[in-house]
């Protein structure tokens, strides 16, 4: 999933960021499998197997805690929202 300038899209990812997370590293382009997920922990937290980078993720529909492949997620950046009005789901 490289992004414009060749890197991946959850290159600078932290806790309490909003991603989308797809099914696969590669999908199909009219593949549907995909949901949106809050990244919970610490940096220090985000465990590395087999040199993949996992990241804790609470599903947003379930609540459900998920271990992904980092590179299965893209940050999102809501358009019009304010950082000073946003209440954070984990503590910075």
């Amino acid at each position: 999933m490289p992004s414009r300038n060749n890197r991946p899209p959850f290159i600078g990812v932290k806790a309490g960021d909003l991603v989308l997370v797809q099914s696969t590293l590669n999908p199909d382009p009219t593949d549907t499998d995909w949901w949106i997920g809050w990244i919970v922990g610490n940096l220090d937290q985000f465990n590395e197997i087999h040199s993949v980078k996992m990241l804790a993720v609470v599903d947003t529909d379930s609540g459900e805690l998920r271990h992904v492949n980092a590179e299965q997620t893209t940050r999102l950046s809501l358009a019009g929202m304010e950082q000073n009005k946003v209440v954070p789901l984990v503590r910075g």
